[in-house]
């Protein structure tokens, strides 16, 4: 199967561009960690990276695909007109994070992100239904599974977002130390004025717990249980199958479609739909 390097869609790009005017970044700042490297002539150092097999299931991956919007508001201060309109944003200089600066949490979101196939997005929010060079399983009875990817992401990337999920939990406790008061108090404010309707409403508990769900596609595995090595093998010969044919569609067996399904589960369960 046919692989081309992983790019944002123009919606997203159109997007991003504009909330990069309001808020005075970059936009390269906010979309590619190595701008920083390039930008003090650096030679790019080798990272450890990880492949990882993914379904590439639409409700799990939701919450990933809407975090930027947060990640925005842990940066900056949004600026409203008197109507309470969204007219651009505030360099606020970022909520301390402990062990996650937020600058570099939200570069190694987008560099995760990207490295989703070009029109999971598309997948996700429905305008979609199958998009090019990503596989689809299709079942024994001719129905659809899901669309199984393999990507590879830094280490360091999925570090950093697991240490700031860990951080937010820690804000979220009723007493978390006066190193995580400030973003203590940001999580309450982004749960009492969430601004955009996919943002969790709520406590600073809601806030941690939405986050980590959102990130849960790349920091848990859907391979656990008694049957995820046996399942990772398994579907990891069909991916390898097709892409030696250049099949972008390929019908499974039932143990292979009872091991996407196996999959899917877990991966929907760790983002909060099950």
């Amino acid at each position: 199967m046919p692989t081309n390097p992983p790019r944002k869609s123009r919606k997203r790009t159109r997007e991003l561009r504009e909330l990069s005017r309001a808020a005075g970044l970059r936009f390269t700042e906010a979309m590619r960690a190595n701008d920083r490297t390039r930008a003090d002539a650096r030679p790019l150092r080798p990272s450890p990276t990880r492949t990882m097999l993914l379904p590439l299931v639409p409700d799990a991956l939701r919450g990933m695909y809407e975090l930027d919007g947060l990640l925005l508001r842990l940066r900056m201060d949004m600026v409203l007109n008197h109507e309470g309109e969204l007219v651009g944003y505030r360099d606020n200089g970022g909520v301390p994070i402990p062990e996650a600066p937020i600058e570099d949490v939200t570069e190694a979101y987008w560099q995760v992100r990207n490295a989703l196939p070009e029109g999971t997005e598309e997948l996700v929010d429905g305008t979609e239904e199958y998009p090019p060079n990503v596989l689809l399983l299709v079942g024994p009875d001719g129905g659809n599974v899901t669309h199984l990817a393999s990507i590879e992401v830094a280490e360091a990337d999925l570090a950093l977002l697991a240490t700031f999920a860990d951080a937010l939990d820690r804000a979220a406790r009723p007493r978390p130390g006066s190193e995580f008061q400030a973003l203590r108090e940001a999580l309450g404010e982004l749960g009492r004025m969430p601004y955009y309707s996919w943002m969790p409403k709520g406590d600073e508990a809601v806030v941690s717990d939405w986050v980590r769900q959102a990130l849960s596609p790349v920091l848990v595995s859907p391979f656990d249980g008694p049957h995820g090595p046996d399942d990772y093998e398994t579907l990891s010969g069909v991916l390898r199958y097709a892409e030696s044919l250049g099949w972008e569609s390929v019908k499974v067996n039932q143990d292979e479609e009872e091991a996407a399904e196996r999959a899917s589960f877990n991966m929907m369960r760790a983002a909060g739909w099950t």
